[in-house]
């Protein structure tokens, strides 16, 4: 018997669009050794040593960099490979992946980035509609992890994911989202969906997008080498931005107010 989600991971990257083909293998059914269940990470020794990995890959020296900044920058690499095949199963084929945190590994690619994240053959779909699966069962674990291991605010990792999520939303087009009410509703696309109180607008991916621009900054300003995020950057209106190599002033993460 063939196995379903061999079957769904090869669907779901047939419908990938070619601007996010970078990300279109970012999930698949399968086993292998080098893969790290997500939940190992939780083990600090496990975590230091792929932060370790991935600071690495970027040249810099250990205990040369704001931890929390290290470790915002690696969710953003993360949840790339994560967004494309989840939001394309959802808006494309109506369908939410099996992605819950508890279940799932991880491999890196030789720059210790995460580059694919791997199902257990023959597991089931996702049994919570639109992006509530994605919320609930995955990013709020590993939110709460990247808090447990730097200490980093919660609203920095999720603003993160939503602007990732928001991104290849666009990308896979606006009018196929937005026919995915279950899934434009928890990005704040739905302003009808926003004035009935539906509970997804409450989510912090909705919050987090709301008014369409970034509210934290995720610190990759602090990290040798590493360019800020330009235009971007919900600090460069109130100069706070230091952009190039510069290191952003002070301990705490940055944050701006809508006004």
């Amino acid at each position: 018997m063939p196995d379903i989600a061999a079957q769904w991971a090869a669907q779901v990257a047939a419908h990938v669009p070619a601007s996010l083909g970078t990300y279109r293998d970012g999930v698949a059914a399968g086993t292998s050794g080098a893969a790290t269940p997500l939940v190992a990470l939780r083990d600090p020794a496990v975590f230091d040593a792929t932060l370790a990995a991935f600071a690495a890959g970027l040249g810099v020296s250990p205990g040369t960099a704001d931890r929390r900044a290290l470790v915002s920058y690696w969710s953003q690499f993360y949840l790339a490979p994560l967004a494309t095949p989840v939001m394309t199963a959802l808006v494309r084929l109506g369908r939410p992946l099996p992605l819950a945190f508890a279940t799932t590994s991880v491999e890196l690619d030789a720059a210790g980035r995460p580059a694919r994240f791997l199902v257990r053959p023959g597991a089931p779909e996702g049994a919570r509609a639109g992006l509530a699966g994605l919320v609930e069962d995955h990013l709020r674990p590993f939110v709460e992890l990247c808090r447990a291991q730097c200490g980093i605010a919660p609203r920095v990792i999720w603003g993160n994911a939503a602007v990732i999520l928001d991104y290849v939303a666009r990308e896979l087009g606006e009018p196929e989202t937005l026919a995915r009410p279950e899934v434009a509703t928890c990005l704040g696309w739905c302003a009808e969906a926003a004035r009935d109180g539906a509970a997804c607008t409450l989510s912090p991916l909705a919050q987090a997008l709301r008014d369409r621009r970034r509210r934290t900054c995720c610190l990759r300003q602090r990290l040798p080498g590493v360019a800020s995020c330009g235009e971007l950057c919900p600090l460069r209106e109130s100069g706070g931005c230091c952009g190039g190599d510069a290191p952003c002033g002070g301990d705490a993460p940055c944050e701006v107010t809508d006004r």
